[in-house]
């Protein structure tokens, strides 16, 4: 068995990373209260463009991170997938395509599967971080050339 991918990032980025974004947010908000009282039209300006940040930042964490597996074990031809409290076997032969969002953080992987499984016909992930993240990830020479033994 080959551990391909830890879950130490997804875990950053499902757990610390909207903790600190929210304590920003509050932490911006209150400082225009705490110096001086600012007038209401401040305050309202202020909450207003807080919470559209905060609703980017929610839109950005569904699409990238919310469906993003926890681990990817490589063993024998098959890829374990650990996603959401489910493991998932999935033939390395099944993998249809590979393709990743660079230039992002976080960054992703996706494999879009010739079959579906019981977590769905694709699988991301987020892969070890790097800097900077404009080129490929090793990653996904690492796939290929597993794709490439399989067939």
């Amino acid at each position: 068995m080959t551990q391909l991918h830890s879950s130490f990032q997804t875990v950053m980025q499902r757990r610390f990373a909207p903790a600190f974004m929210i304590a920003l947010n509050a932490g911006v908000f209150l400082s225009l209260l705490i110096p001086r009282a600012a007038p209401l039209k401040v305050i309202v300006i202020a909450a207003a463009i807080q919470l559209l940040a905060g609703l980017v930042y929610y839109l950005i964490y569904q699409t990238l991170v919310s469906p993003a597996a926890e681990s990817l074990v490589y063993d024998n031809g098959f890829l374990l997938v650990g996603c959401h409290g489910q493991v998932v076997s999935i033939p390395v032969s099944s993998i249809a395509a590979i393709w990743s969002r660079t230039g992002l953080n976080p960054e992703t992987i996706t494999l879009d599967l010739s079959e579906p499984t019981a977590i769905g016909s694709s699988v991301t992930f987020i892969p070890p971080a790097r800097f900077p993240s404009f080129k490929e990830h090793p990653m996904m020479a690492t796939l290929r050339e597993l794709m490439a033994r399989a067939c």
